[in-house]
């Protein structure tokens, strides 16, 4: 199968881009010929080392000359290297895909589309993308039951979508144990620190303030705790002003953006997720795998990944109040350790790479149609 990826964001550090390296990797040793449509990036050079081929096409257009302009540019990909399979990751680079195989080349009319959902942001996207999957898809993979139900209520067949929960190389994660030069670099001893922690962009929907807020309740009763966020983006700035106005530059550490998460997330007893939106957090998912206790908001998919009570704690959004119950339920008595162990054992259960690229394997098959010659 010659398959094509399209992507609407540049091939940077985010969850589409983390699920592209993952399924281009194993849908190529499987035997398949994979491609990636989008922008360069900086993972650019690690999707090409995991033998994906890159096409440099920008989907995320604004005016009708640059709409049509990726219209001829992914229909001439696809006849050039005989394309079999179109998989867009958004409603948008449907839609351009669409367009492009229906109604600039009778040739490529019965090339099917399938189409991955992984999240949708906005209100105004979601109230329109059922009816517009209906009319741009074959078929709909949903990444979450929250997403698929959304869809659906705005007008996509049922019988026309399925959920495939994406996967995680689950061993990756459970075989990693804490880094000792990094324990000295963040000066943290595992045995006398209770270390809560997120791996997230600092960027509004994340919720990082909300975070230091509960962890500021927290601090006087846990002296020993440290809160160590992981990742960089635009709110870095405001991130680091109040946590040195509620004085706790002593128990907050800024690791900044890595790539190594399996590592960073052996340093932590806790994961906490703090975001006020958020569709099936594949952050929450590795920490699982790892081991660690999750306390995540109670919206969108996180009740499809965080058993309550089980493997952690779902609390209410853009509350500091209950962000901060939770943190302490947590600590007392070590209870993060039983989540811990029945949180990586949910994560093997639901949450493999193997389950995952099988099941989106047999679906792309199913589907295909290979392109015939003139």
């Amino acid at each position: 199968m010659r398959l094509l990826y399209l992507m609407t964001e540049p091939f940077g550090i985010g969850g589409v881009q983390s699920d592209l390296l993952t399924l281009g990797r194993d849908l190529t040793r499987n035997g398949h010929v994979v491609y990636v449509a989008t922008t360069p990036g900086v993972l650019l050079d690690e999707l090409k080392s995991r033998g994906v081929r890159h096409a440099d096409i920008d989907f995320h257009v604004k005016g009708p000359a640059a709409f049509l302009r990726a219209c001829r540019r992914l229909r001439d990909l696809v006849i050039r290297e005989r394309i079999e399979m179109i998989a867009p990751q958004s409603v948008r680079s449907a839609i351009v895909a669409k367009f492009a195989l229906r109604l600039l080349s009778r040739r490529l009319r019965r090339l099917p589309i399938v189409v991955t959902i992984h999240n949708i942001h906005t209100p105004f996207h979601f109230r329109y993308a059922g009816r517009i999957l209906r009319y741009c898809a074959d078929f709909v993979i949903f990444e979450s039951n929250y997403e698929r139900s959304r869809v659906i209520a705005s007008g996509l067949p049922p019988d026309r979508s399925v959920v495939v929960h994406s996967g995680i190389d689950i061993e990756r994660f459970a075989a990693a144990s804490p880094v000792p030069l990094l324990l000295e670099q963040y000066r943290l001893d595992l045995s006398r620190h209770l270390i809560f922690g997120i791996v997230a962009r600092l960027s509004e929907e994340k919720g990082h303030h909300y975070l230091i807020d509960a962890f500021a309740r927290i601090a006087g009763d846990l002296p020993h705790a440290r809160l160590m966020i992981i990742g960089d983006g635009p709110l870095r700035d405001p991130i680091v002003e109040q946590v040195n106005r509620l004085g706790l530059q002593d128990q907050v550490i800024f690791t900044g953006s890595q790539r190594d998460i399996p590592s960073y997330l052996q340093l932590l007893h806790v994961f906490v997720l703090a975001s006020t939106r958020e569709s099936f957090p594949l952050a929450a998912r590795e920490a699982m795998a790892a081991g660690k206790a999750v306390i995540a908001p109670r919206i969108g998919g996180c009740g499809e990944v965080v058993d309550d009570g089980v493997t952690g704690l779902l609390v209410p959004p853009a509350d500091p109040e209950a962000l901060a119950s939770a943190m302490l339920a947590m600590a007392k008595d070590d209870n993060y350790r039983r989540f811990g162990v029945a949180g990586q054992a949910r994560a093997r259960r639901l949450f493999s790479c193997e389950s995952w690229v099988d099941g989106d394997e047999r679906l792309y098959l199913q589907y295909l149609r290979p392109l015939q010659p003139q």
